[in-house]
């Protein structure tokens, strides 16, 4: 690499660089002046803003010193400039922690100071993850596949900005509905943006086998930002329920289309890896998203929030035309569908592909069950239990905030090591059996210990489920004959009767007298759904069955 090339290289690192670490410490020092607000700690925004400019400057000159020390050597790789502005992320977030403890504020609890900093640190990732796909050093078609992950982690974080308030908004509008309970109705929005966004998902599968995943992708961007659009002008109850219908409408097809776009970027060999990628950005983008919202919201109000989730979405269609679409022209990609091997001769019904047992076995015993355990313990079981037992709502909200950072900062690794199973199917049986161990916690510990657990050993779980579920139903051959599209719309389909359904059995243990044995007896019926699946797959690995790979869509340059 002659020195001109290696100069500009240098340059757009520093400019890149310097543009990450201004905007992770500017989010930083307003969530960190807005809960010294809600401490009641006397402090002036601009001496914060002072205290960022500070560890901006000092980081600068490190980035700056690492190229100069550099000048004479080859450029960093992907991996390289990924550590690297991860390092300097850190380094920047301790000057800022150093003088919030050097300047006395102690008001501010330990607790609150880690949420700023783990949201902080949750966007330096993934604005890493970003700068290492772009890392020109990359071999075309390697890794491309991380492309999605900033713009998953940014669509989400503009959807879950008004995730902890939807019902709280709903409460403030005129209500046009007699004969409901205000209980039921604060809760129909949230319920009809679920079950479009199964509609949705059932309809997006079709649509990525006939034309591939950038028709459904820019389509669901533009109703979800319609929709949260809606969110923000809707005069009453009825049209803010409509609006988050569109809203679950547009994030189904988006939230399939992203996964098409990676499995197509894919094959066997990293599939699992690609998949954990997008999840873990999607989840980071959520848990960023929600405590931001939540911040602004308290600052500003609701309506603002909604806009600014709007104008987020949008934005994600700007990223994708400049980042995605050179990518698809750059690489030699077929335009549409996703099966481009031969045909099957006997096309498969859509009774046939359910009825295939290796399907069967990952919808009835490890997707929906993942699905109930995860909303039902997570989002609805944890917050009412904890509550009950005298904990704050501040210190709920970081608890569960656990999981989502298990699966930001475990998932991409697990899913490297769970590429290795030929069939997925090991990964699965392991993230089963850990997710049953995980309520069973509850027979030893209870109170914050337990759930804490319980929300850890479920994290590491999904980190083995998510991704290799998809993986494993892709690799079977009545998915080739069937469609792939359409195969993965069922079945994540699959994944919202669980997550309708969890609410409900975790509402039920509830109830029971003694709720801690209700949690162990759930865990032991998670524990025997992993055997099922274990022994309703294991009869053709005997029989030596390979599994059908889809065929490689990457192939280089032209």
């Amino acid at each position: 690499m002659n020195r001109s090339m290696a100069f500009r290289s240098a340059q757009r690192l520093f400019l890149a660089g310097s543009l990450q670490l201004c905007c992770i410490l500017m989010l930083a020092v307003l969530l960190l002046f807005a809960a010294y607000q809600r401490a009641g700690v006397p402090v002036i925004l601009t001496e914060m803003l002072g205290w960022g400019g500070h560890a901006a400057l000092i980081s600068l000159i490190c980035l700056l010193g690492v190229q100069i020390f550099r000048h004479k050597r080859d450029p960093l790789s992907g991996k390289g400039v990924g550590r690297l502005m991860m390092g300097l992320s850190g380094v920047a977030l301790a000057l800022l922690c150093l003088q919030h403890f050097c300047f006395g504020y102690q008001a501010l609890s330990l607790f609150d100071l880690a949420s700023i900093l783990l949201i902080s640190l949750l966007i330096a990732l993934e604005l890493a993850v970003l700068q290492q796909s772009r890392c020109r050093l990359i071999p075309v078609g390697s890794e491309r596949y991380k492309q999605m992950r900033p713009a998953i982690f940014l669509f989400l974080f503009g959807i879950d900005l008004s995730m902890a308030f939807i019902p709280l908004h709903m409460e403030t509008l005129p209500q046009q509905f007699s004969g409901i309970s205000a209980d039921i109705l604060i809760g129909l929005p949230i319920s009809v943006e679920f079950f479009c966004v199964g509609l949705a998902i059932l309809f997006c599968g079709v649509w990525l086998d006939r034309r591939g995943w950038q028709g459904p992708f820019y389509c669901g961007l533009g109703l979800t930002g319609v929709g949260c659009l809606y969110s923000w002008l809707a005069p009453d109850a009825l049209q803010f329920i409509l609006s988050r219908g569109v809203l679950g409408f547009g994030y189904g097809l988006t939230l399939l289309a992203s996964q098409g776009y990676v499995i197509r970027h894919t094959d066997n060999t990293n599939k699992s890896r690609g998949l954990a990628h997008l999840f873990a950005g999607l989840y980071s983008g959520s848990i960023c998203g929600a405590a931001t919202g939540a911040v602004l919201a308290d600052q500003f109000g609701y309506g603002p929030v909604f806009l600014l989730g709007a104008v987020i979405v949008f934005s994600v269609i700007i990223y994708a035309v400049v980042l995605l679409k050179p990518l698809e022209a750059e690489l030699n990609v077929m335009p549409v569908g996703f099966n481009t091997g031969a045909k099957s001769k006997k096309p498969t019904t859509f009774w046939a592909f359910l009825r295939d047992r290796q399907v069967l076995a990952a919808i009835l015993f490890s997707s929906m069950p993942a699905s109930i355990a995860v909303v039902g313990f997570l989002n609805y079981f944890s917050p009412v239990y904890l509550n009950r037992v005298g904990v704050n709502d501040a210190t709920i909200g970081q608890v569960l905030m656990l999981f989502g950072v298990v699966l930001a900062l475990c998932g991409p690794t697990i899913g490297r090591y769970a590429d290795q199973s030929e069939t997925k199917r090991l990964p699965i049986i392991l993230g089963c059996l850990l997710g049953g161990l995980a309520f069973l916690v509850f027979s030893v510990f209870d109170g914050v210990v337990a759930v804490t657990l319980a929300i850890l050993m479920l994290g590491l779980s999904n980190c083995l489920v998510l991704s290799a579920q998809s993986a494993f139903v892709l690799n079977q051959p009545v998915t080739s004959a069937y469609g792939e599209g359409k195969s993965m719309g069922i079945f994540r389909s699959s994944s919202r009767i669980g997550q309708m359904l969890g609410p409900v059995l975790f509402a039920a243990i509830i109830a029971m007298t003694d709720i801690e044995f209700g949690v162990v007896l759930f865990g032991v019926a998670y524990l025997v759904t992993a055997i099922l699946f274990a022994l309703l797959t294991w009869k053709p690995l005997l029989k030596g069955a390979v599994p059908v790979q889809p065929s490689p869509q990457v192939t280089g340059r032209k």
